[in-house]
């Protein structure tokens, strides 16, 4: 089963006990918690537990930061997708693309793969119904919901290069354009190599398209090997991307990446809050920041593979994860209690 992310907003957050610090800034920290994904304490505990297989960039936007293995590559499951809306961004800005719009269901659904996306596109079709929809609602829909029919869709009007520049202006330079649909046929394929070709494929050729909407998805199992070869970027990539959009640095489209990014409330005290996270089997990926009224803004990525199946089952029921990363953007004593972690 294929899952996605929506984040737990964090409204007012009591102040849990940690590092002790004395008046130079200085501090001792606290024994680890036990790890456990159902608690921002226990995940603190499995954060240090997992040295190999989470990664994690913070930044308070104030001067603080924390963070390890900031640089290496790890599955990012949907947390990629800031990259496609980046590019489309960047085109409404320059008008070439208008975000009104209409564009046929039937045209987006070309590059839809049925039971492949946690349920994701019927969730976005039951918030945007009839059969067309504006430009600017099919990619709030690969944003809130993490439809997974629409980065293929953009890359495909859009083109590769509109993908490596959007990247580029975001801070993630050598990115390369991936293609969700064709790694679920990949999945379903294991023989296929040219991912992309083969979403072109499907989005071009009916009779194709329908041999394999009929294959069914193998065990969970199958899908964990599967999701440690799909693309992947480092927290450092992630956080660069948004951050860039957070501060505006990003340049033009930095409003439209926000006004799809900011879709739910912030926490007290700040302007906005972006995010984009994601899931496949034995992975979890959170990005997210956290935008002041006076232009500064704080950021937060965590990546985690090679999770068991009940751990990654439980964890995408709670979400601790993401009061740890909101917390720690937000509180100095937790930014100190995740620095013991590390």
């Amino acid at each position: 089963m294929l899952r996605k992310l929506t984040i737990v907003v964090v409204a007012a957050l009591p102040m849990l006990a940690g590092c002790t610090s004395d008046a130079t800034g200085d501090h001792a920290c606290a024994p680890i918690p036990a790890p456990d994904v159902t608690s921002a304490e226990g995940w603190l505990g499995r954060i240090d537990a997992e040295p190999d297989n989470i990664s994690i960039a913070v930044d308070d936007g104030k001067g603080h930061t924390a963070g390890r293995r900031v640089d290496d590559q790890q599955p990012t499951a949907s947390a990629m997708k800031v990259v496609p809306l980046a590019a489309y961004a960047r085109a409404v800005a320059a008008g070439t693309l208008d975000p009104q719009e209409r564009v046929p269901v039937a045209e987006w659904e070309r590059w839809y793969l049925p039971g492949t996306d946690g349920g994701a596109h019927e969730q976005a079709r039951t918030r945007l119904p009839g059969d067309t929809v504006t430009l600017d609602q099919m990619v709030s829909a690969m944003i809130r919901e993490s439809d997974n029919a629409v980065p293929d869709y953009l890359r495909d009007r859009l083109g590769d290069r509109a993908l490596v520049d959007a990247a580029a202006a975001g801070g993630w330079h050598n990115f390369s354009p991936f293609s969700k649909l064709g790694d679920m046929i990949r999945l379903l394929e294991p023989g296929v190599v040219d991912v992309w070709s083969a979403a072109r494929r499907y989005s071009a050729d009916p009779p194709y398209r329908k041999a394999m909407q009929s294959k069914p998805l193998p065990p969970y199992a199958v899908q964990a090997s599967w999701a440690a070869t799909t693309p992947t970027a480092s927290a450092h990539q992630l956080a660069s991307m948004h951050r860039s959009i957070a501060t505006g640095s990003f340049g033009p489209g930095t409003d439209i990446a926000r006004g799809q990014l900011e879709w739910q409330p912030a926490p007290d005290g700040y302007a906005a809050m972006g995010f984009k996270g994601g899931s496949f089997p034995g992975v979890l990926a959170d990005a997210i920041y956290l935008r002041r009224a006076d232009g500064t803004a704080a950021t937060a990525v965590l990546l985690d593979r090679r999770i068991p199946e009940t751990t990654w089952r439980t964890a995408l029921q709670t979400l601790s994860e993401q009061e740890v990363l909101i917390r720690a953007m937000m509180e100095p004593d937790m930014l100190r209690r995740l620095t013991c972690s590390l």
